[in-house]
């Protein structure tokens, strides 16, 4: 069968099982009298977050990539109005412009450029002060958009390019289904089994069991499918799950000590029971890049 139909044919029995056992769930922790809010609401969400990034994955590299680069926009978007840089609009702009700048190298295929692009994001941004003849919060300034461009920006962007290489679809589906199975076992662990926190002072409600449970379904996900990369050896595909499953709960606490920091709750409400797009993109930012290099180290795919 064609890694297209194998994969659509992955997603829908994935998303038929998953919510046969929050019916089982949901029953079970109702007569208990532990219900879990929002857990509808959270499943049915994927039903809009899944076809416009899987669709493209199958059938269209180019508007894959393209979609990838209109989602480090809005991340890069979302964040900016939090962190009060949306203010000057001629460090936004220079922000965007960059951010453009990241896909160039994908869109020609160019691995060596992409490799140095955080050299030109980090020298152009110190640049706007000189060229304004400012310097008044320019610190400030110009390292939330370094971390901008490059966290929003060239991260995320090691997803678009691994649609350039052999067997990117599978490599792709492969990360996409591990994260999501770290955070739906993180955070279903945690409700249940969760007693301890993992890091209270920035992330109360996340617990030293739900952060065990994220491990244990990404290890059973990694082998359950094991077809769509054949060449990953048993410890190879142990170590990348580790990778996976403890670089997304760093992602997550990432933007969690940033919302803290700013008395936030979520980043925004585009997403039912997710919150806004950094509370759903945060582990895939931080574990894209972590998973493409260390794959690559591993089994040389791009030169």
């Amino acid at each position: 069968m064609d890694i297209r139909m194998r994969i659509l044919k992955a997603v829908l029995l994935t998303l038929f099982g998953y919510g046969l056992f929050l019916v089982v769930l949901s029953f079970i922790l109702k007569v208990m009298g532990r219900p879990i809010k929002k857990i509808w609401t959270r499943y049915l969400t994927w039903f809009i977050i899944i076809p416009p990034f899987l669709l493209p994955l199958l059938y269209s590299k180019y508007l894959f990539q393209a979609i990838f680069l209109f989602l480090s926009i809005l991340l890069f978007r979302e964040y900016a109005n939090v962190v009060g840089l949306w203010k000057d609009r001629g460090y936004v702009t220079v922000c965007y412009i960059e951010i453009v700048f990241c896909y160039f190298p994908i869109f020609l295929n160019r691995f060596g450029f992409f490799q140095v692009i955080p050299i030109y994001l980090i020298v152009l941004v110190l640049l706007v002060p000189i060229i304004r003849g400012e310097y008044k919060h320019m610190i400030q300034k110009s390292c939330l958009a370094m971390l901008g461009v490059t966290y929003f920006g060239w991260f995320l962007s090691h997803v678009a390019f691994m649609r350039n290489i052999d067997g990117g679809i599978g490599y792709i589906f492969y990360l996409f289904i591990l994260v999501i199975s770290n955070d739906a076992g993180s955070y279903l662990s945690g409700k249940i089994f969760g007693r301890t926190p993992l890091v209270p002072k920035i992330s109360p409600k996340k617990t030293n069991e739900g952060f065990v449970g994220g491990i244990i379904l990404v290890i059973f996900f990694s082998f359950l499918f094991a077809s769509f990369t054949p060449e990953f050896t048993i410890f190879h595909r142990i170590m990348l799950a580790l990778v996976i499953s403890v670089g997304g709960t760093c992602g997550d606490l990432v933007m969690s000590f940033i919302k803290r920091d700013l008395g936030l709750k979520d980043f925004g409400r585009v997403l039912p029971g997710h919150g806004g797009l950094l509370d759903r993109f945060d582990s895939l930012i931080f574990v894209s890049p972590l998973f493409f290099h260390l794959v690559n180290l591993l089994y040389s795919f791009v030169e």
